[in-house]
């Protein structure tokens, strides 16, 4: 039977039809039904043949503990006219409560191979929660998942089983109601948001969107680990207008006041320092370094001032030195 790249998507399609308790499905409304849901035409030749290495899969799953003769896959005298309606015996005959076939298992296992080449990168972190539940799930053995590289991840954080069903609304593009709760709250509420961007910042990661509240409308951030539940609605977002590159070289982190402009702050390392921060800059959109200085320890950034600006500059202790502007200058001495 002709298995080319369509094929496992028709047999998802199909196999959606043939469960179904409600529809009447001939050849020709699966025709119709994979013209719509993939884009593709097939002949009725091709769906036959699909049916029957459906009716194959599930024969060879179910032959242990049924009659396949007495009781078949397919029911059995049903028609819409004079037109045969293909439709599942049981329900439960449906594929994803069949087990994998050898073949299909083999599949499996060659995809997860080629994503393990990806696990150690920090935007594959979603990995880590992916891989132990198809392996759980189907028995899979597999793993040769080492690589030559590691990141550093954070594999315990618990906002990561969000990021994959997250992924997911960004491309859904629907309104979600997402059950928050703060560090400081004993109590979670509702944030209606228009999801538009996954980020991760120090370990963590973060929704951005657009958000409709009675006390604040306008472009927020989440942090996943404060997620308690997200629950998509049937009205589409608005569309996207921010440039998300552009929107994070104006600061450091996730936190962005309104109203603000980016401003240069200048800033002198010690002696010690000043290679580490060249070499891995704390702003690489904006720093520069100043040529006032003969000693070459003084830098220039342009950013808002946020949080994770005077976070950043506190974990430097007494190697760096405010020399602009005076208001963040003393807000830096007032946190030590």
């Amino acid at each position: 039977m002709p298995k080319n790249k369509n094929y496992q998507k028709r047999i998802t399609v199909l196999d959606e039809c043939f469960a179904s308790r409600t529809g009447l499905y001939t050849l020709e409304k699966l025709e119709q039904v994979i013209l719509e849901k993939l884009e593709i035409k097939v002949s009725k030749r091709t769906i036959q043949n699909d049916i029957d290495s459906i009716r194959d899969i599930i024969e060879n799953d179910i032959a242990k503990d049924i009659d396949v003769d007495q009781y078949p896959v397919f029911q059995t005298g049903l028609y819409e006219g004079k037109k045969k309606v293909f439709r599942y015996a049981k329900a439960e005959y449906a594929l994803g409560n069949q087990l994998l076939s050898k073949s299909d298992q083999e599949q499996l296992e060659d995809t997860l191979a080629i994503l393990a080449r990806y696990r150690n990168r920090e935007e594959f972190n979603w990995l880590d929660e992916l891989f132990p539940r198809i392996q759980s799930a189907f028995e899979l053995v597999h793993e040769d998942y080492s690589g030559l590289i590691s990141y550093e991840t954070n594999r315990d954080y618990t906002g990561q089983s969000w990021v994959g069903k997250l992924y997911n609304q960004l491309v859904k593009g629907k309104i979600l109601n997402i059950e928050y709760k703060t560090f400081a709250s004993e109590t979670s509420y509702i944030r209606k948001v228009h999801p538009y961007h996954l980020k991760q910042y120090n370990s963590r990661w973060f929704l951005f969107g657009y958000e409709e509240g009675e006390n604040y409308t306008g472009i927020t951030n989440l942090a996943l680990d404060r997620i308690v539940s997200i629950t998509e609605t049937t009205e589409n977002s608005l569309p996207n207008t921010i440039d998300w590159g552009d929107y994070f070289d104006e600061i450091i982190g996730v936190s962005k006041p309104n109203d603000i402009e980016p401003i240069d702050i200048k800033l002198r390392f010690s002696s010690s320092r000043i290679q580490y921060v060249s070499t891995k800059p704390i702003h690489g959109a904006s720093q520069r370094m100043d040529k006032t200085d003969p000693e070459n320890r003084t830098i220039i950034i342009n950013v808002i001032p946020n949080r994770e600006l005077y976070q950043t500059l506190l974990s430097f202790g007494n190697d760096v030195e405010v020399i602009e502007p005076d208001f963040i200058k003393k807000e830096l001495l007032e946190s030590k």
